[in-house]
This record gives C-alpha cells, sequence and structure tokens, in this order.
C-alpha cells in the first residue's frame, strides 16, 4: 500500500495475488500481527516525554510481568535508541515501553490511528496485538508528515451531477463531500522534533540496520518486523521530502510459517520504491 502522506490519498494498493482466486483485501482486512513495526510506538512515546535518543538502556535479559525476553542479540553491553532500533532489538525496545509505560505507548499508537484493539502487555511492543496494513502504514504517514495524521482513505471528493450550474464544468457542481472538510484532515497528533528524530533512527535502521534491502539512495526511513516462525514479513518506510510512505505486508492466509524474513519485504519495498516517485 502506497499512500500520498501529506493527504492520506491511497496511491497504489494491493490486496492479494489473484482477485478471480479471491477477493478478501488483505491491505484493508488483515488482521495481522505487526512485529517489530509496532516498536516505533514505543520510541515515540518516550521521544515525547523528553527521553534522550542517546540514552543507554541495557542488552541483559528482562523479567516484565511473568515473562522473560531474551537481551541482545548483538550486544552483551547496552544500547541507544539510534542502535536498538537500527537493529530491531527486542530487550531495548521492552525497556524503554517499562520506562514509560505500556498505556502511553497505547495512547501514541492510538493518536497515529491504530483503531484495532491493543491489549496493553509487554508482547504488545513486539508486535503482539494485530492490525492492518492499512492501519500501520497510516501511522507511518504520521512521521512521514510532520506529525499531522490523515485518515487513509480512497474518495476525495463526491460531487452532485444533477446539481451543476455548467453540466460541463464539474467545479461548478454541488459539493457533496470533501476530504479537505474532514475532521481528520491534518490532525496534529506528534511534536514535529519528535518526528525529525524518529526519521533519524528510522533511517538508521535502513542505512545500518536491518532495513538495508529497502535503501534507495533518497532519504528513506523505516522499520521491519517479523513475527514468530517467520508468519508475518513486514517493512514500512516513507521518503519525506517526496511525501510518499508505502507498506509492504508478505505471509500466508493460513498463518504458516513462511521461509522468508522482514529482509525479503525490505528488498520488496526498495525494489518498487525505486521505480516510483523518480
Amino acid at each position: 500500500m502506497t499512500l500520498n502522506s501529506s493527504t492520506g490519498e491511497v496511491l497504489a494498493l494491493v490486496g492479494g495475488t489473484n482477485y478471480q482466486e479471491s477477493q478478501f483485501n488483505r491491505a484493508t482486512q488483515a488482521l495481522r500481527q505487526p512485529g517489530s513495526t509496532f516498536k516505533v510506538f514505543a520510541y515515540a512515546a518516550a521521544l515525547e516525554r523528553g527521553i534522550s535518543p542517546g540514552q543507554s538502556y541495557s542488552c541483559t535479559p528482562l523479567d516484565w510481568s511473568g515473562q522473560t525476553f531474551d537481551g541482545c542479540r548483538s550486544s552483551a553491553g547496552s544500547m541507544d535508541m539510534y542502535t536498538g532500533l537500527a537493529l530491531s532489538e527486542n530487550v531495548i525496545a521492552l525497556r524503554i515501553a517499562q520506562e514509560v509505560g505500556l498505556e502511553n505507548v497505547v495512547s501514541v499508537a492510538r493518536r497515529m490511528g491504530i483503531d484495532s484493539e491493543l491489549n496493553p502487555v509487554p508482547g504488545l511492543i513486539l508486535g503482539q496485538s494485530e492490525a492492518t496494513l492499512l492501519e500501520m502504514t497510516g501511522a507511518f504517514a504520521v512521521f512521514a508528515n510532520q506529525g499531522l495524521r490523515n485518515r487513509p482513505h480512497t474518495i476525495g471528493r463526491i460531487l452532485d451531477s444533477s446539481d451543476c450550474a455548467n453540466p460541463e464544468d464539474l467545479s461548478t457542481c454541488r459539493v457533496i463531500y470533501d476530504y479537505t472538510q474532514d475532521a481528520e484532515s491534518n490532525l496534529p497528533v506528534l511534536n514535529p522534533q519528535v518526528v525529525d528524530t524518529m526519521t533519524d533512527l528510522l533511517r538508521g535502521a535502513v542505512q545500518s540496520g536491518t532495513g538495508r534491502g529497502a535503501s534507495v539512495g533518497r532519504g528513506e526511513a523505516g522499520k521491519t518486523g517479523t513475527t514468530n516462525d517467520n508468519v508475518d514479513l513486514w517493512f514500512i518506510g516513507y521518503v519525506p521530502r517526496q511525501e510518499l510512505v508505502t507498506g509492504v505486508w508478505l505471509g500466508n492466509d493460513d498463518n504458516t510459517p513462511t521461509s522468508g524474513s522482514s529482509a525479503q519485504a525490505a528488498q520488496v519495498w526498495g525494489d518498487y520504491m525505486s521505480q516510483v516517485g523518480q
């Protein structure tokens, strides 16, 4: 799914591989676990509360709410937000969420457009609660739009063709609906300074982290996501100055494991985005 991040307009959407075989739209209807793409809400919540992105967090295993989470894969010491997000280390995101509080993470996700049910437990940070590609891509569009949220939509305006001063001129027809007049048009939900820092963090994931396959050389920023057994593979990213945000999900309808990784989703994103928005 590709959106115009400044308006929320859907520019492109693929809901499946063959519409004749299945009319179910996986981009707008499928509830899937978003994996590590959900971590961005914890990071944004921390920045919103004045926590420095340079603050370090321990890489040791974490016990939280009766669960034990493994330590960092790539270090035994500590990491700041830049490295933790770039390498998608679970325990760093969990410690950040523990510091700011799960309810605050949920609040940020809600403000950014996640309407699906969110269970405020530690696993939420790792993408345990399901969401649609539409919701997640729309939320990332907030980062690309300086903290302003637009509801993803496919209809921009509806005119009454039977009420036109000049039937040959659509601009003279009565407007029944106009998205730009919608209460959810360019709604401020995040501080621009928080957004700028999040973009720096997410650029790191593409330049030196798990999303390197998405690199197209246009200042892109984004995040990978993988669920248990590689059932869901995600990459959501944006090119700020081109007002484009694209979300990619790969997986099976029956929730069986894939033989891939989120690096493949990042590669799909990079291959696709290298051909659009030139």
